[in-house]
């Protein structure tokens, strides 16, 4: 698939043919149909400060799922779906509680060490998801926790800003947390 890789620290981005690897667990494979530019993404270009390169950088996107891992519970082929870039796992006090940007666990969102990257290059080197999204490509391999289901007619340039409304909502509105939590 084709992504926009940033390589090098302030180097802009890059089109680069990447290898995506197959659903497993929990992962939902998403056909990316929008992908919005925040300033958070320009950031991060520049500057390390989560994603090291090279890195697929992208956090607000929207699309259709063309593929599930064997655990995966809230998705089928076909949904159209939107990201928020809050990884939580769902299992700790926090999670249950309604406060998952607050979650002890968030790698529990990502592939271990041990287990196939979810992109590789051309090399066959790992290539960071920034947020565990990498939207600035044709797909994105996303844990399911990372997932709403949208209605069909829903215009997925709209939707893909809603995870980022979602998180900002959620940060900067505590007394609605546990509300919509529910």
């Amino acid at each position: 698939m084709k992504a926009m890789v940033v390589r090098e620290l302030g180097g802009g981005w890059v089109e680069e043919e990447l290898e995506i690897a197959d659903p497993i667990g929990q992962e939902v494979l998403v056909e990316l149909k929008a992908s919005g530019l925040c300033g958070s993404d320009h950031m991060e270009m520049s500057n390390e400060v989560q994603y090291p390169p090279p890195a697929v950088l992208g956090h607000e996107i929207a699309g259709v799922v063309t593929a599930i891992g064997p655990n995966v519970t809230e998705f089928a082929v076909g949904d159209h779906v939107a990201a928020c870039l809050v990884q939580f796992c769902g299992k700790c006090e926090q999670c249950l509680d309604g406060e998952p940007g607050l979650c002890r666990s968030p790698e529990l969102t990502l592939r271990g060490d041990d287990e196939e990257p979810r992109l590789k290059d051309a090399d066959g080197k790992a290539v960071t998801q920034g947020m565990a999204l990498g939207g600035f490509a044709q797909q994105s391999l996303v844990h399911e926790n990372m997932l709403v289901k949208l209605p069909e007619d829903m215009p997925f340039a709209q939707a893909a800003v809603l995870g980022v409304w979602r998180d900002h909502r959620y940060r900067c509105c505590p007394q609605r947390r546990k509300s919509s939590a529910r």
